[in-house]
């Protein structure tokens, strides 16, 4: 598989000088501008995760993958693959200003991302058709103040809405049918600083997590779409998490230390416990992964200086490329 990063921005002096010398007006170069994530000065930290990851992914319905990003000045910026398992596009900005970002694909193939801004408020904004333009930005009334947030779909179709509180308290709601209206928030027991979820091989759904002092937790649904199992405690120390689903329906787990060393854990097999951690190669502070077309797991990261990285599977269930830089700079 042939990949390629998408097109270099960072050329704001040549800008600058169309616009003197009258080849480019003002509102052309605000254009070129707006489409570029930039740094600014860093989100404040307060302790291990105080934000969620400021990178998401999800699936398309034809099977092409599209990233969500946050800079440090809040401006979110999404890229796609322009088919599936292969090219990307550039930035394209998505909204602002925000803190955190998930995403999940709906029943019916439309796409939806969730954001929590600085003060703790929680939006969402969906495709208004599967693989098509996007609906306005819509804040969820009831209740906020959560500083993280994850996504998963129900085996019933329904998606679920977890996040964690400055507090470190654990939150979900639901869709109450498929692609349809949303429930109010309940609360889990246990205190957690950051979330993923994924969905097993069984359509039980798997919520993971880092809490205040780098333990990783995880529960799961006992039956699909029903109750909860208690918390179950990993090995481990752990500062950002994700998961993704492999081919052969084993999840497979992912995060960074305080050292920004990358770990592995993947399922032993389909529903199954999880196997030891393995030490990746390469330095990030936060990680996203997601499931390609064709079943290969493609992982997502963001570095100490902002630089974001990919690698992905050389075949499904397999041993991972080497890292691949995006051009554009996120919040570390």
């Amino acid at each position: 598989m042939r990949k390629r990063s998408g097109k270099r921005y960072g050329r704001l002096g040549q800008l600058v000088r169309a616009l003197q010398s009258g080849l480019m007006t003002a509102a052309a170069v605000a254009a070129l501008l707006a489409a570029v994530p930039v740094t600014a000065a860093a989100a404040p930290q307060q302790g291990v995760g105080y934000y969620g990851s400021s990178i998401a992914t999800a699936r398309n319905p034809d099977g092409r993958l599209e990233m969500f990003g946050i800079n440090s000045a809040g401006d979110m910026f999404h890229r796609w693959q322009t088919s599936p398992g292969r090219d990307w596009s550039g930035w394209a900005h998505f909204g602002n200003p925000f803190a955190a970002v998930a995403a999940e694909t709906n029943a019916d193939g439309r796409m939806e991302v969730f954001a929590v801004d600085r003060v703790g408020d929680v939006y969402h904004r969906w495709q208004r058709r599967p693989g098509a333009d996007w609906s306005d930005w819509v804040q969820f009334r009831d209740g906020g103040a959560l500083t993280s947030v994850a996504a998963a779909r129900n085996a019933d179709g329904r998606l679920e809405l977890f996040g964690t509180d400055k507090q470190h308290g654990v939150w979900h709601r639901w869709q109450k049918q498929p692609s349809g209206e949303w429930s109010g928030w309940d609360k889990f027991d246990g205190g957690l600083s950051q979330v993923a979820a994924e969905t097993n091989a069984d359509g039980r759904v798997e919520l993971f997590g880092v809490d205040r002092t780098e333990g990783v937790w995880h529960r799961w649904q006992k039956q699909p779409s029903g109750e909860w199992s208690p918390w179950n405690k990993f090995d481990g120390a752990l500062t950002s998490i994700a998961a993704a689903r492999n081919a052969d329906g084993r999840l497979e787990l992912f995060g960074t230390d305080r050292t920004e060393s990358v770990w592995n854990s993947p399922q032993i097999s389909p529903n199954d416990r999880f196997d030891n951690w393995v030490k990746l190669d390469g330095g990030l502070t936060q990680v996203a992964a997601e499931t390609n077309a064709d079943g290969r797991v493609e992982l997502f990261g963001v570095d100490r200086t902002g630089g974001v990285w990919h690698r992905w599977q050389r075949v499904p269930g397999g041993q991972y490329l080497a890292w691949e830089k995006f051009d554009g700079v996120l919040r570390p």
